[in-house]
């Protein structure tokens, strides 16, 4: 290793990430204060274990019959319902002569409709996770890919300073990609990621306060004395400001070796710790992290459009809710009206759900992507390379 005391630190932050079921009762030394650690649960208020969706798709009884992260306990209530209505559609007319039967040849225009509506809707919503899962992987490996050039390109110098140097984009790397996941769960947690600067063992608070210049005076503050207007930030954009000013601190400390006062040992073609080439590509990292941010940041803040969502629901309920009164006449029998209804009903209202399921897969529900699980591989790795 070129410094142990840094992969000590950074194996602890690591800790700071949620794992499901087992880092629920682990002590989080990064929120220490005086080298007294906390709970995780006095970093994450009401924390819950999370245990995401796995099933064996080879085997089709447990694919169809599993419940965890299903829609099926949603939807249900809804197929019951529409079962029940059609049970009652056949009683009356059985027992008290009220036909309440409508021409089926209406509905089967309007199920081409509901159909382009909700496939439309699943198809967009499933674009958009997983556009949002290849930005998260391109921020995973970019973090991984700055700490090993690091390594490599400065390993001809095995001074303090050069491990200092080292170490110090190690802290930098791992707080832009912490405090990163926690502003893409912010609509879920409601935590501000500016907290992170207020909290953290006195070491690397010190160290994280000095590189983005953090004074007493209240970030939100200081932006609304430069604004142009009046208006005050929310707090959704003033939390997604966080990374932006670390990606900041982090090209900083990656060009903060140029002085030659941390790696002393020059190159002999340049004369200078790290060749410009070499420090082009290190930033050029940085800008890939940047720019998947912002796609996320760009999905995040852009909902999926409105009048879309307004049309797929509405003609998904009347469709749904008109269908007993279009099958009461076709259908003698009224266990096979319920059980197409039921069937149908499932069929529709689950795609909606599954569409509202993927439209934000930020958070701690079964299909919601680990971020935080993938993160801490991630500094675990950063740990391995350092």
């Amino acid at each position: 290793f070129f410094l142990c005391p840094v992969g000590k630190v950074i194996l602890q932050t690591t800790r700071c990430l949620r794992e499901p079921a087992v880092m629920a009762t682990e002590t989080d030394p990064l929120i220490a204060e005086n080298g007294e650690s906390k709970e995780v649960k006095d970093y994450v208020p009401n924390a819950k274990p999370i245990r995401r969706v796995h099933f064996d798709g080879s085997s089709h009884i447990s694919v169809i019959f599993q419940i965890y992260g299903s829609v099926w306990p949603k939807v249900l209530p809804y197929c019951l319902f529409n079962v029940l209505l059609s049970y009652a559609i056949h009683i009356v007319k059985l027992e008290y002569g009220i036909d309440l039967s409508i021409e089926g040849n209406n509905a089967s225009f309007m199920s081409i409709l509901v159909s382009f509506l909700v496939v439309t809707r699943a198809k967009i919503a499933y674009a958009r996770f997983m556009e949002a899962r290849g930005n998260l992987q391109t921020m995973y490996r970019v973090v991984r890919e700055i700490i090993q050039h690091v390594c490599i390109l400065t390993q001809h110098s095995k001074s303090e300073g050069a491990k200092a140097w080292r170490r110090d984009v190690a802290y930098q790397t791992i707080a832009l990609l912490r405090v990163t996941m926690e502003t893409l769960e912010y609509k879920s947690s409601k935590k501000s990621s500016w907290n992170f600067f207020t909290r953290g063992k006195k070491r690397m608070r010190k160290q994280m306060l000095k590189s983005v210049n953090y004074s007493g005076t209240s970030v939100r503050n200081r932006m609304m004395n430069w604004a142009h207007t009046d208006l005050s930030l929310t707090d959704e954009n003033e939390n997604f400001r966080a990374p932006i000013l670390l990606a900041y601190a982090l090209r900083a400390e990656l060009l903060s070796q140029r002085s030659g006062e941390r790696i002393k040992t020059r190159r002999v073609d340049t004369k200078t710790p790290v060749h410009p080439n070499e420090e082009k590509y290190l930033l050029a990292y940085v800008d890939a992290f940047v720019t998947s941010y912002h796609n996320l940041k760009k999905l995040a803040s852009t909902p999926f459009p409105f009048p879309l969502v307004q049309m797929a629901r509405t003609f998904i309920f009347i469709y749904s809710y008109a269908l007993p009164f279009a099958l009461a006449d076709s259908m003698i029998q009224p266990v096979g009206a319920m059980l197409v209804i039921f069937f149908i009903t499932y069929g529709f209202l689950g795609l909606e759900f599954v569409a509202m399921e993927l439209d934000d897969p930020f958070g701690d529900d079964p299909n919601d992507f680990d971020n935080l699980g993938m993160a801490r591989v991630a500094i675990e790795d950063i740990y391995y390379n350092i």
